[in-house]
């Protein structure tokens, strides 16, 4: 049993070194949130608590044998627990609504992303803008509306951003719908909808953003109450980022669900 147990600290402290630098590797790019943050500091934890093993056992007895330290303890690890299984959970609905497909020429709402000083997308908005793409050229008769305002730090609106590129990429003007006000993807379903409706475009909606933010959208286009079905067309992820990314939604979900 003792071999058994070792053998598992040691898988359990090669994985979370891994991820641990993984979850640094965007702090590097100056990619600094909740995701990358939580993801360091437990998976330093478990790394630490893995190779000193014997260091805190000796602390446990010493400081945590009975009373109020060792109650205090015990709701410590249960929280743990229960937060990874959150996890657990959380990432298998995320997993989940990635392969949702849309209805064949569903209306694409492509959601923005951050547009660089000197006018080019970012790696995000690019990705998500060639997924758009791809989906435009396969279904011949469905039209985009682009999302995404101007912020302070940018040159033009996001929406406008994508129109430029996809233009530039041979599709049809008259098959693009700006939508340059919102500010976060609650303003870009909200806007993006009046769109649609007012030019009779097809209820049935694709949402073309990175797989990791998929659910959070649904829940936000579902909180429309909009009588289309609802599908995803997932931008390519970055392999450096997607876990930090995929982690800062397990905080964003339960706020989106709140509102």
């Amino acid at each position: 049993m003792k071999k058994f147990k070792s053998i598992i600290r040691i898988l359990l402290a090669i994985v979370s070194a891994g991820l641990f630098l993984w979850f640094l590797l965007p702090m590097a790019k100056r990619i600094i949130c909740v995701g990358n943050v939580v993801g360091v500091l437990f998976t330093a934890f478990v790394f630490c608590r893995c190779v000193f093993y014997k260091y805190f056992q000796k602390l446990k007895e010493k400081w945590l044998m009975g009373g109020f330290k060792m109650v205090l303890y015990r709701i410590i690890q249960v929280c743990i627990a229960l937060f990874l299984l959150y996890g657990v959970v959380i990432s298998g609905l995320m997993a989940f609504f990635t392969l949702q497909k849309p209805e064949p020429n569903s209306t694409i709402i492509t959601l923005g992303a951050m547009v660089r000083p000197d006018g080019s997308p970012s790696g995000s908005l690019n990705r998500r803008v060639q997924a758009c793409y791809e989906y435009l050229i396969e279904n011949e008769n469905s039209k985009a509306v682009l999302s995404g305002g101007q912020g302070s730090n940018e040159p033009m609106s996001e929406a406008q951003c994508m129109y430029d590129i996809l233009v530039k990429k041979g599709i049809s003007k008259d098959r693009l719908f700006i939508e340059d006000k919102s500010t976060n993807t609650d303003s870009n379903l909200i806007n993006s909808y009046k769109i649609i409706e007012k030019n009779n475009l097809s209820e049935n909606i694709a949402i073309a953003t990175d797989g990791y933010h998929q659910l959070r959208a649904r829940i936000i286009a579902n909180r429309q109450g909009k009588s289309g079905k609802v599908g995803a067309v997932n931008a390519k992820p970055i392999s450096s980022v997607i876990v930090t990314y995929w982690v800062r939604e397990w905080f964003a979900i339960p706020v989106e669900l709140l509102k």
